[in-house]
């Protein structure tokens, strides 16, 4: 591993010109050394401090060479954890049998849901509508953050039929899966019926809970889940870390006949 440069060294290197070069040339000197390996995927960069030290700069320009280096895909910043180091996009793949957890796992990747809340509601009009339910029926409503080796890639609107399902938050919330969940209601298999993909910014509230800026996009899937007699057991809107995240639509070849 390459030892820390001196600051004299990083003087050197950007020859301290003056104005709003400063910034760019710190942006080539840490691109640099991110291309040589020096810090590892996924791994987290000195903070702020240190690196304001280490240049002999301000705040401001600091934050226009990390988002210098975000913008050309080095770095993510997850906004109160720091900078880090992009690890290896995940590529999700999407077809019938779509499974989260092989996904990642198929791309030595470790899965985790987290449950964020829960509620019973009448469902929108489109969540009804996905779900064939008649007026009044209720859906239990479960949010969910996704992650891969920790770092969040999605935030889901996981929505459930009330009756088919009862109790289905705690299932869920003790489960981590949505696979397993079907299975502990006697659904040992299923399909997914459609998926629809869109993009679009983020709320504010959506880049605070996926730890991304709001200048940079989602990807939106909405998808129905369908038993293997075609009644369908959930539908879904996920938004996706467009930073994080290629979506891959694969042929479906082999539908299960509906029973």
């Amino acid at each position: 591993m390459v030892g820390r440069p001196r600051k004299n060294d990083d003087r050197r290197k950007l020859g301290r010109k003056p104005g709003p070069v400063v910034w760019k040339q710190i942006e080539e000197v840490l691109a640099d050394e991110l291309m040589a390996g020096r810090y590892p995927p996924g791994s987290k960069l000195p903070t702020e401090p240190e690196l304001m030290a280490r240049f002999s700069v301000g705040r401001h320009t600091l934050r226009q060479t990390m988002a210098g280096l975000e913008a050309k895909g080095l770095v993510r910043i997850e906004q109160g954890r720091g900078t880090f180091v992009h690890d290896e996009i995940v590529h999700y793949r999407i077809s019938e049998r779509t499974r989260f957890s092989q996904n990642l796992l198929d791309q030595q990747r470790d899965p985790a849901n987290r449950v964020v809340s829960t509620r019973e509601i009448l469902p929108p009009d489109a969540v009804r509508d996905a779900l064939k339910l008649s007026a009044g029926e209720m859906v239990t409503q479960i949010d969910v953050d996704s992650f891969a080796n920790d770092v969040i890639i999605a935030a889901a609107d996981v929505y459930f039929p009330a009756a088919r399902f009862p109790n289905v938050a705690s299932v869920y919330a003790e489960l981590g899966s949505t696979t397993k969940t079907y299975e502990k209601y006697g659904i040992g298999d299923y399909v997914r019926l459609s998926t629809r993909i869109s993009s679009r910014p983020p709320t504010e509230d959506e880049a605070r809970r996926l730890l991304q800026p709001v200048s940079r996009s989602l990807l939106i899937t909405r998808k129905t889940d369908v038993d293997l007699s075609g009644s369908p057991i959930s539908y879904s809107e996920t938004r996706w870390c467009a930073d994080r995240v290629e979506l891959t639509v694969e042929n479906y070849h082999n539908r299960a006949p509906f029973r």
